[in-house]
């Protein structure tokens, strides 16, 4: 549909002559005489008349005005699809939606949308400011920002994050550094003893249970919301022992415990009890080995 151009200006000769008469008193109150047979009053209206006409040039903008604004929008190199109305529609159509388009990363949003803009292979996307992911994720580094991908399939990750950092490249602003990088995984060793109810095999009940951890996990589709781990989630012990209870075919979960190679991810309570494990903000969770045992009552 064709942009509804404004009305501009709506007054009229009426109008202008009125707002003159009514200004009279305030600039010039010797002057008493308002009848039309007045030099001064017929300057008005002389006036009015001219400010009409220019009124009704200045709304109507012809089709030749727009292309040239056209052109001034879209660079010097452009040139209109067509000279006829229905073209011209088209091609004010497609400027406005260019306008439209995020062209210029600035904050984190902004990268994080180009870059999922950038590859269709790209899946997710974690922006870091003030950071330089080369060489410390955790060191403030003013005007570096780093941009973590994570890709929709397993494979070679070089020409995915060189199409990101490529597409970001003429994007950034002129003092910023972008660094594009692969996902920081942090690997889990997940422990589970569950107990199966009277009428189900525990063979059977088996391969879901580890089916269900390994997708509560993973970075597409886990999480709460099925939309992959959230960077930065801790893993509690709590939230594992839930999802498996409501698991069909469970009575009951006995044990949950969790391993890294950093044991000092591990989370207890004031007891003494596991209750969980950290993850870093730049991180996400990768379930390594899942040791599951399913007893029959």
């Amino acid at each position: 549909m064709p942009l509804t151009l404004p009305d501009l200006d709506d007054r009229r000769y009426a109008d202008l002559v009125e707002e003159a008469r009514t200004l009279i008193p305030g600039y010039a109150p010797e002057w008493t005489n308002h009848n039309p047979s007045d030099p001064g009053i017929t300057l008005i209206e002389l006036f009015a008349w001219l400010s009409e006409m220019l009124i009704y040039r200045l709304n109507r903008v012809s089709d030749d005005n727009l292309r040239t604004f056209l052109k001034l929008l879209n660079g010097k190199d452009w040139k209109p699809s067509g000279m006829t109305p229905a073209a011209l529609a088209t091609d004010i159509r497609t400027s406005v939606q260019a306008l439209r388009r995020q062209e210029r990363a600035v904050s984190c949003d902004d990268f994080e949308a180009l870059a999922l803009e950038a590859d269709a292979r790209v899946a997710r996307v974690r922006c870091l400011p003030r950071r330089n992911a080369l060489i410390d994720f955790e060191a403030e580094q003013p005007g570096h920002v780093s941009v973590i991908v994570v890709p929709r399939h397993d494979g070679d990750l070089t020409p995915v994050l060189e199409a990101v950092e490529a597409y970001l490249e003429p994007r950034r602003l002129l003092t910023t550094f972008v660094h594009v990088v692969g996902p920081q995984r942090v690997e889990v060793d997940i422990e589970a003893t569950v107990v199966a109810l009277p009428d189900v095999d525990p063979s059977e009940l088996l391969p879901r249970v580890i089916t269900t951890l390994r997708a509560f996990l993973d970075p597409l589709c886990g999480g709460e919301q099925q939309t992959g781990w959230p960077f930065g989630r801790n893993v509690f012990i709590s939230e594992i022992y839930q999802l498996l209870d409501q698991l069909p075919g469970v009575d009951y979960v006995t044990e949950v415990t969790l391993a890294s190679n950093d044991s000092a991810r591990l989370i207890h309570n004031a007891q003494g009890k596991q209750i969980g494990l950290t993850v870093k903000p730049h991180e996400l969770v990768s379930a390594r080995t899942l040791a599951v045992k399913v007893e029959a009552i």
